[in-house]
């Protein structure tokens, strides 16, 4: 009798704003990598994009799974729509993808098997940047126990490597692994959400590990650093694409112990002296 082949079913979770031509190239990246045993769907929300990268999305074919935002949900929450659309079909995995990150061609099945390895585990793929060839996004160690935002990023290396959290670009979640932590927290409103779901994880007993080299191409993004002086420089972070207040404390609260008040008032008057606080978020 011949046995029927394992296929292994991947539905990718992906944010798109206004960058057609390197989100069209991203999802063609990681389509390329199904095959025989790896079944590979895209569900993609696109957040009120004007540059026409939703009309490019609905020429990709049945395996990309369109949803539209209307430009106000920005990274974690258009994540997590298109995650609540993915989860339906109950898949073996879940992977998250940037828009701006290109997959190297056998990444996904790199990945896939690190998670062999290592059952259950939170699978990061560190990316490198396209020019420098230098390490530009993958996992993270937490470096204090009561500032969960004191992090710091570690080399890629050749052989697996644990760590505490991850920058959200290229991160592979089994599907029990899913049920345990729970969905993409959709109130951060693009900062925090990656680092909350894997400091979320490990505070469950959940391993994350890094795959070894690099798996993607990813420029490294600019700093959100703040500007001006005083309270003008606090004020230049309390945009949704920077460090509101409202997600610091949102954050502190869940990962920073029963002092967290205090952490978050000392972020707030570190910004206001024109330090730099120890909870800036890639």
């Amino acid at each position: 009798m011949d046995c029927e082949l394992m296929v292994t079913r991947v539905h990718v979770l992906m944010a798109s704003h206004n960058r057609r031509a390197s989100t069209v190239r991203s999802v063609l990246a990681i389509l390329e990598q199904a095959s025989a045993e790896l079944a590979v769907d895209v569900f993609i929300t696109d957040d009120g994009s004007t540059d026409g990268t939703w009309e490019e999305l609905q020429r990709l074919g049945e395996r990309v799974h369109c949803t539209r935002g209307d430009g106000s949900l920005y990274w974690a929450a258009s994540m997590a729509m298109a995650e609540r659309r993915a989860v339906v079909g109950q898949p073996d995995f879940l992977l998250w993808l940037n828009d701006d990150t290109f997959v190297d061609q056998d990444a996904l099945e790199t990945m896939v098997s690190v998670s062999a390895r290592f059952p259950g585990a939170i699978i990061v793929g560190a990316t490198r940047d396209p020019v420098s060839g230098e390490l530009s996004y993958g996992g993270r160690l937490r470096l204090s126990r009561w500032h969960p935002q004191r992090l710091v990023a570690i080399p890629a290396s050749r052989a697996p490597e644990r760590v505490d959290t991850f920058n959200g670009n290229l991160v592979l979640v089994p599907w029990a692994t899913r049920l345990k932590v729970g969905p993409i927290d959709d109130l951060f409103p693009h900062a925090y959400a990656d680092d909350d779901y894997g400091l979320r994880a490990t505070g469950l007993g959940v391993d994350i590990i890094q795959a070894p080299g690099t798996l993607a191409i990813c420029a490294r993004g600019q700093s959100r650093g703040a500007s001006g002086a005083g309270l003008g420089r606090w004020r230049s972070q309390q945009t949704p694409k920077g460090l509101p207040l409202k997600a610091q404390a949102r954050f502190l609260r869940r990962h920073a112990g029963r002092w967290w008040p205090l952490v978050l008032v000392g972020q707030q008057v570190s910004w206001i002296l024109g330090r730099t606080p120890g909870g800036q978020a890639d």
